[in-house]
């Protein structure tokens, strides 16, 4: 197979199509509900550090609910965990409709409500992940991997835009009760994956329990590298939403509409990069380290650049070669992971990944919005930018003196 048909060949099958699907739409939901609670945020409090606070409250069950949520997708029908959280998400959507729409959200009801909502995404996550990579064949795992990185920022794109219109066109609520609705598609997607036409099956003996993930860790300590790495660069802002809702607003003053623009190019960039990474996992092919760190390197590069974007359109444009490189690490650190785990307990290993991942970012997250209220939002992202480069060129110097090929 050529590597242009390598690109879509997880789509030949028929329950990954509906996989595909459904993660474009529960993306739009999440890249639109994110939108709407950083605006909330400003709205409510103008501040950068507010912004930080709100992350930390968010990340903070995904830190320790991913590791559940990585023994659920290896102990219960996957298909039944994600139409429960789909339910959930209904109700918590139509609960942060309604409490705005009365007049009684405040910054501390809706970080209640943002840590709801990101505790249901935390058990989601790698439930999602373990039966993506089920639906395909082994040689296709990694193939449906880049391919979810295409979904997640197809819900980029579409998410923010229309979020960023039903806020300017409405008010700062109307997104949520939108997405409440359309959840209710997302649950029709889901009934229609056939459980018993999976590619691969977890034995039955799995039992969920952790310590065997980490006792596999721990054979395989280069699986770490890629997502401890990962942590530190979320940690450091790679999460570019937070960086470009400061710069939109703050810095360039402009309105909720001009960061869906934003939205757009990041979407654009990270379509560009999940594709390039599917067209790297050709049958026979695994990701590598070295794309890893030369990927981070460019990241590193254009990152800092945003810093001194002296426009907002050229801020936007630097944003989606940012969002590029990023999705080139991403999609790189997933497929590492996928590629060399048994199918028995990747759920629980893209749990521990997750974990270590949201780690980062819960950290990260308020540090940056302190730094940023305390220094200036230009230094902040420039800060960021120029850790990641440093970390890129010190990790392709160590690939040079040490192997870290993964072995089956």
């Amino acid at each position: 197979m050529n590597r242009g048909c390598a690109l879509f060949s997880s789509l030949s099958y028929q329950n990954y199509r509906r996989i595909f699907l459904y993660s474009c739409l529960n993306s739009s939901a999440g890249w639109a509900s994110t939108l709407a609670i950083e605006w909330l945020v400003l709205d409510l409090t103008g501040s950068a550090a507010a912004l930080g606070a709100m992350i930390g409250i968010q990340i903070a069950p995904v830190i320790f609910l991913s590791l559940i949520g990585g023994s659920f997708a290896d102990k219960f029908s996957e298909k039944r965990v994600l139409l429960v959280t789909a339910i959930l998400l209904i109700f918590i959507n139509i609960a942060m409709f309604l409490s705005y729409k009365n007049g009684v959200l405040n910054f501390g009801l809706l970080g209640v409500l943002a840590f709801m909502l990101t505790t249901v995404w935390a058990v989601q996550g790698p439930v999602f992940t373990a039966l993506s990579i089920k639906v395909v064949p082994e040689e296709r795992v990694a193939n449906a991997i880049s391919l979810n990185s295409v979904t997640f920022n197809i819900g980029r794109l579409f998410g923010p835009i229309i979020a960023g219109y039903l806020i300017a066109i409405f008010d700062t609520g109307t997104p949520f009760i939108y997405l409440a609705a359309l959840y209710l598609f997302v649950i029709l997607v889901l009934s229609r994956i056939k459980m018993e036409d999976l590619h691969q099956k977890s034995s039955a003996a799995a039992s969920g329990n952790l310590r065997e993930a980490f006792a596999y860790l721990n054979k395989k300590k280069n699986l770490y590298v890629p997502m401890v790495l990962t942590g530190i660069f979320v940690g450091l802002g790679m999460n570019f939403s937070f960086n470009s809702s400061l710069m939109v607003r703050k810095v360039f003053e402009e309105d909720s509409r001009h960061l869906g623009f934003v939205g757009i190019f990041l979407a654009i960039g990270g379509m560009i990069g999940a594709g390039y990474a599917a067209r790297l996992s050709v049958s026979g092919h695994r990701p590598t380290f070295a794309t890893l760190t030369r990927s981070g390197i460019a990241l590193g590069l254009f990152w800092l650049a945003t810093s001194f974007a002296p426009t907002f359109w050229v801020f936007a444009a630097l944003a989606l070669l940012v969002n590029l490189f990023h999705l080139m690490v991403m999609a790189t650190a997933n497929g590492m992971i996928a590629a060399y785990s048994p199918v028995d307990i990747q759920g629980r290993v893209y749990g521990i990944y997750l974990f270590i991942f949201h780690i980062g970012f819960g950290i990260g997250g308020p540090l940056i919005g302190l730094l940023a209220q305390a220094t200036s939002i230009r230094f902040m992202v420039g800060l960021g930018g120029a850790i990641v480069l440093l970390l890129s060129l010190i990790f392709v110097t160590l690939s040079k003196k040490f192997t870290f090929a993964i072995n089956d």
